[in-house]
């Protein structure tokens, strides 16, 4: 549902700010044949209070120091493989990581790569949304195409100051003679702030408005094969994203892992122009596995943190997907109160996220 503002705040707002307060439309989202550049910075210290909301607020990142670059080249599902056009032939997205490996703690028994995310605009503007319509994916070397059956709406427009909106969706990936991979959630989005930014790319201040959209899901994989429930992988991110009229890509996109109520930066992404850095890979979303020992544990268990690791989040759970441990920055946890039982723990990095089983004796 849409909020509207009194009209004294409107008003104030604009004599404060000659810039104004802007509305989002489904025209300033991404389109087919879009190639997208943004720079990505280093997330750890970076200095910003995400709880600062509210009109007419200015935020000024023009000194963030580029570290590696990407591009999101967006695509037509049947312009990436002929089998993803049963998706719907106007879909279009781009790839959101290279290979998908690991889940529950365990490799996959199959091959996942060439993983995309496909889009569309739903509705008739301007009440109309943007919407994650469907995956694909290389499974084993078949390309695999699966249909949200319910749709993740990622944006309501317009998007105006005061907006709030919540959505599920529920996305089934058939895995032929071995099982299927199953991700489900809700969303809530919400237009939070509204000011001005400025940016390595943005180098005078551009009017925006910000959304901060929080995601709280489950990814499973289920073995047809095995007559036991499945180990889901919980999962709870926020996005926030600072939206300008007439670019395709955030001004500045800033991602959240979140723990109770404590958010860690894990990235933090800006549109920016050609700068002859290295170009980042796209295995963000990678869930890899992890060693941890001694297994069965009994007071103490030491997680094998990746090299190059300094900072990251452990999570520990057990079989109903119930978090009954965490820490930050540290790999050897002191597991003496946790029943005897089977668990599993999730360590998210900067650039990734690895799982591993285990057994409190």
């Amino acid at each position: 549902m849409k909020k509207v503002l009194p009209i004294f705040l409107l008003c104030a707002g604009i004599a404060t700010c000659a810039c104004g307060q802007i509305t989002i439309t489904s025209g300033d989202m991404p389109v087919s044949g879009d190639t997208l550049r943004y720079s990505t910075t280093i997330p750890v210290g970076f200095n910003i209070n995400l709880n600062d909301t509210g009109a007419n607020k200015v935020w000024n990142f023009d000194t963030m120091k580029p570290v590696t670059q990407g591009l999101n080249e967006y695509k037509l599902a049947l312009q990436v493989n002929l089998a993803y056009v049963t998706i719907s032939p106007t879909a279009y997205g781009y790839k959101v990581a290279d290979t998908f490996g690991g889940a529950g703690g365990a490799p996959l028994p199959i091959s996942v790569t060439e993983v995309y995310t496909f889009f569309n605009k739903k509705g008739t503007a301007p009440n109309n949304r943007f919407i994650a319509e469907g995956f694909g994916a290389k499974i084993s070397g078949v390309p695999i195409p699966a249909t949200y059956s319910n749709e993740d709406e990622l944006f309501f427009f317009p998007l105006e100051y005061g907006d709030k909106d919540t959505s599920d969706y529920y996305l089934n990936v058939p895995v032929p003679s071995v099982g299927r991979m199953v991700q489900t959630g809700d969303r809530r989005t919400q237009v939070d702030a509204w000011g001005t930014i400025q940016t390595p790319y943005f180098t005078t201040p551009k009017s925006c408005i910000r959304v901060r959209s929080e995601v709280s899901g489950t990814d499973s994989f289920i073995m047809s094969s095995l007559p036991v429930p499945p180990i889901g992988i919980p999962r709870q991110t926020v996005d926030y994203f600072w939206l300008v009229q007439g670019e395709h890509y955030p001004a500045l996109w800033i991602t959240t892992n979140m723990v109770g109520s404590t958010e860690t930066i894990s990235t933090v992404r800006y549109r920016d122009t050609y700068r002859g850095l290295s170009v980042g890979d796209v295995k963000t979303n990678t869930i890899s596995k992890l060693d941890v020992y001694p297994n069965p544990a009994d007071n103490r268990l030491r997680i094998d943190i990746p090299a190059g690791n300094t900072h990251f989040i452990v999570e520990v759970f057990d079989l109903q997907g119930k978090l009954v441990l965490s820490a930050q920055d540290n790999n050897d946890l002191d597991i003496t109160r946790l029943t005897p039982g089977n668990y599993f723990t999730r360590v998210t990095f900067e650039n990734g996220i690895g799982v591993a089983p285990f057994v409190k004796q």
